[in-house]
């Protein structure tokens, strides 16, 4: 009979390594989850590694794409469900994965898997790919031996997450196009346009309309000092990205964020829809909900969230319930925190969450219709106003030449 070499770990996360003798793979993998042994690898006591044969480049793109960890996930999830070895599952699927750093990453983790770490301690190392959501998630899913089970809640978190990103990303498209449109315009106008009647004017002996004088220098301004004009605003730029990673920069241009007209209540309900969704995914997970929220404020998106969801740790660590720092942060909406409180008394928070989440899912998705519909007319009539107004400025002098002459 056959041997197989096998390793495994047990409900402790203690490493075990041994022989079987059996008639295949499948009948060892079999006798060790009766055992309640997580597997980590069987191979063949035969088995030798055959020289490999040349093969085609594979072809990568460099960054880890969302859709790249929602397919790796359920891969995973569905290599474990049939039994398959973490160990080779991972292999299985470092041979599909499209992306450079997510190949390199399920490398180092074979490696440091088949070394003794447990799989979440190897995700841990490779923080810019795993987010700490994904890697506390695959703890849970480690010690409560339901790994591919969690994967599938990570997956379907990913996925509708990702979702929600790319309607937004696809709604700005338009009104960035617009935007761009309306600035090159603009700036024809006063680089080239506004000059030429500007030398029309100066064989004149009128006094110019302060409109025109205005539109005037505002192209001589940009012809002149055009490089200036980009440096500044290069340094503007550069000095208010390294403001807003300051703890203070951060949390000002959060407050303003949520203070704009028409898109603050977007901002609001996109990150109550975060904070919903990513933490009903790790209470039914089984992750304790003081570390849940210790996550889900690192994950938040928004300073003031942060904050608020730090209080409504504090709160729950002295024993209290999350429904009433919730209402006192000014942040949630009273809805929100009167299903949390039905959610506490049920026991069934993680539920009532979800469904707050879908809530406030459904609502972006319908205020990014709104504000993509009204972005057009918007943009149409501020082009309008703006090129409008430079045509009249330039020609007011001219209206007022045809006074005097009459």
């Amino acid at each position: 009979m056959p041997k197989f070499s096998y390793t495994a770990r047990n409900k402790d996360g203690e490493l075990i390594q041994g022989v079987f003798d059996a008639f295949s793979e499948d009948e060892v993998v079999n006798k060790l989850q009766a055992q309640d042994l997580l597997v980590i690898s069987v191979n063949s006591a035969a088995d030798k590694v055959a020289p490999s044969k040349k093969a085609r480049p594979r072809k990568f793109h460099s960054a880890v794409k969302t859709d790249d960890l929602i397919l790796f996930s359920r891969q995973l999830a569905t290599l474990l469900n049939g039994g398959i070895p973490l160990l080779r599952s991972l292999d299985i699927l470092s041979k599909q994965v499209e992306s450079k750093k997510l190949y390199n990453a399920l490398e180092a983790i074979k490696g440091d898997i088949e070394g003794g770490f447990t799989f979440h301690d190897a995700l841990a190392k490779h923080e810019r790919v795993f987010s700490d959501f994904w890697i506390n998630l695959v703890e849970t899913g480690e010690a409560s031996g339901q790994l591919a089970s969690v994967l599938e809640q990570v997956a379907n978190y990913i996925e509708a997450s990702g979702a929600l990103q790319r309607k937004i990303k696809s709604a700005m498209v338009y009104p960035i196009i617009i935007s761009v449109v309306a600035v090159l315009a603009v700036a024809i106008f006063l680089l080239k346009i506004i000059p030429t009647f500007s030398n029309i004017f100066k064989g004149f002996n009128i006094e110019l309309p302060a409109l025109t004088k205005m539109v005037m220098a505002a192209s001589d301004i940009l012809r002149h000092y055009f490089l200036m004009v980009s440096g500044g605003v290069m340094v503007f730029v550069t000095v208010f990205k390294k403001y807003i990673r300051t703890r203070t920069g951060r949390r000002q241009f959060d407050a303003f964020k949520l203070k704009l007209p028409l898109v603050g209540s977007l901002f609001q309900e996109m990150a109550i829809s975060r904070f919903t969704s990513s933490l009903s995914t790790l209470l039914r997970s089984g992750v304790p909900v003081l570390h849940c929220l210790n996550i889900v404020s690192r994950t938040s998106g928004n300073k003031l969230f942060e904050e608020a969801i730090i209080k409504v740790r504090e709160a729950v660590q002295e024993g209290k319930t999350m429904a009433k720092p919730l209402e006192e942060s000014g942040l949630f909406p009273p809805m929100v925190s009167q299903m949390v409180t039905v959610g506490e008394e049920t026991g069934e928070l993680s539920k009532m969450l979800h469904r707050i989440s879908d809530f406030y899912e459904a609502r972006v998705s319908a205020s990014i219709d709104r504000l993509t519909s009204a972005f057009e007319p918007m943009m149409l009539v501020l082009m309008g106003t703006v090129v409008g107004t430079l045509i009249v400025a330039m020609y007011l002098p001219i209206f007022k030449m045809t006074k005097i002459g009459g």
